[in-house]
């Protein structure tokens, strides 16, 4: 097990811990003053009081980072909060859809947005969140004081702010720890950074599509006077551009080198990196070699992980592990199915090589199972 896998696990634990004392403690106390005499009806008042903070939590984080991005001199792309997600185009119309999100309680997207700003300022951004929910926390302690020595609903109001409170601070908690998490964090964010604002930049630009970059010094970075160094998500994006012109070997080095930064990358660089390194062996090796680094090199672990997975990258490559090495149809067919949604969130810059390397896998699935008629259905026209 890895050491990351290890500190989410425990840090779980603590926020469970936490929940346990706090409700055979100081909820077990409250329920005697309660005016909910049954306890289901007191089960509701928690539930709907956990919930209440939630959501409110997510709230203050994603309105936060949308008020942080402006200040900052940004551009938001999109504005998540549990699913519910808002697209800004540059017309600045706006589509909303339910999406999935790199985040506790969602996700804001942003480009730096240089005509605006020459050095966006990438704090505001990451820090007006966790602000804003202190304040939060600090009013539902007010709030507690205020109701406390009361009974009936005056009481059951004070432990509703308090208990939204306390969830509150769990989530401020996760968000602001300096480790990489299972989902994207403001702390992990913060400490990627490392003095470097406009290497920061770079990684949201790549990460985001707002500029189509490459490997080379950026104008924001000849600004800043800032030697150019290796940034993995601007890395990853010439990934692709090299694999669409068939340039394996450069495209294995740089994978390679993206996997020696892993502690610096978030989860989802790293499987796309990973998913990316599997599809340019599929697509460049001989069978044998291609099944015995399958079978060697390819945990079941991370077979699971690109079966239940939805980006464009991790897609592209199971519908070649399933189709050629495990000849599973029904697996392709099912990862196939989350093609059309997958590509609309492909950012603009890469989406025109994310269409060929999709195509090519899909021309190798059809040469190997010529029977498979259903598969060229899903063919990606521009």
């Amino acid at each position: 097990m890895k050491k990351e896998s290890i500190i989410i696990i425990l840090i779980y634990l603590l926020v469970f811990a936490i929940a346990i004392i706090y409700g055979f403690t100081v909820l077990q106390t409250h329920f005697a003053h309660s005016g909910f005499k049954e306890v289901w009806q007191y089960a509701i008042y928690i539930i709907v009081s956990v919930f209440a903070g939630v959501f409110v939590a997510g709230l203050l984080s994603e309105f936060g980072h949308f008020l942080g991005a402006k200040t900052g001199g940004y551009i938001v792309t999109s504005w998540c909060l549990f699913y519910l997600t808002i697209y800004f185009n540059k017309d600045g119309k706006r589509k909303i859809k339910f999406a999935s999100f790199d985040g506790l309680t969602g996700e804001t997207k942003i480009v730096p947005n240089y005509q605006k700003k020459a050095n966006p300022n990438p704090y505001p951004y990451l820090l007006y969140g966790t602000i804003f929910n202190t304040a939060w926390i600090a009013a539902c302690v007010f709030l507690f004081f205020t109701y406390q020595g009361k009974n009936g609903f005056e009481s059951d109001l004070g432990y509703f702010f308090l208990t939204c409170g306390i969830i509150d601070l769990l989530v401020v908690i996760y968000n602001i720890l300096p480790l990489k998490l299972d989902s994207l964090t403001d702390g992990f964010r913060l400490s990627q950074i490392k003095g470097d604002i406009a290497g920061f930049n770079e990684r949201l630009a790549a990460e985001n599509g707002g500029l189509s970059t490459s490997l080379d010094v950026s104008d924001a970075k000849k600004e800043n006077n800032k030697p150019a160094k290796f940034i993995p998500e601007v890395a990853l994006v010439n990934v692709y551009h090299l694999l669409a012109e068939n340039k394996y070997d450069e495209v294995f080095d740089t994978l390679r080198e993206i996997n020696e930064h892993e502690s610096e990358c978030s989860s989802r660089t790293i499987l796309d990196a990973k998913s990316q390194y599997i599809y340019a062996f599929i697509m460049s090796k001989e069978d044998t070699e291609v099944t015995e680094y399958y079978e060697k090199e390819v945990s079941f672990s991370f077979r699971r992980e690109l079966a239940n997975n939805n980006s464009m990258p991790v897609i592209r490559t199971y519908i070649l592990t399933a189709g050629l090495l495990d000849g599973s149809q029904s697996e392709v067919m099912l990862a196939l199915g989350k093609v059309v949604k997958a590509y609309k969130s492909v950012p603009s810059n890469i989406r025109h090589d994310e269409a060929i390397l999709f195509n090519r896998a899909l021309d190798k699935i059809i040469e190997a199972h010529p029977k498979w008629e259903e598969v060229q259905n899903y063919r990606i026209y521009e």
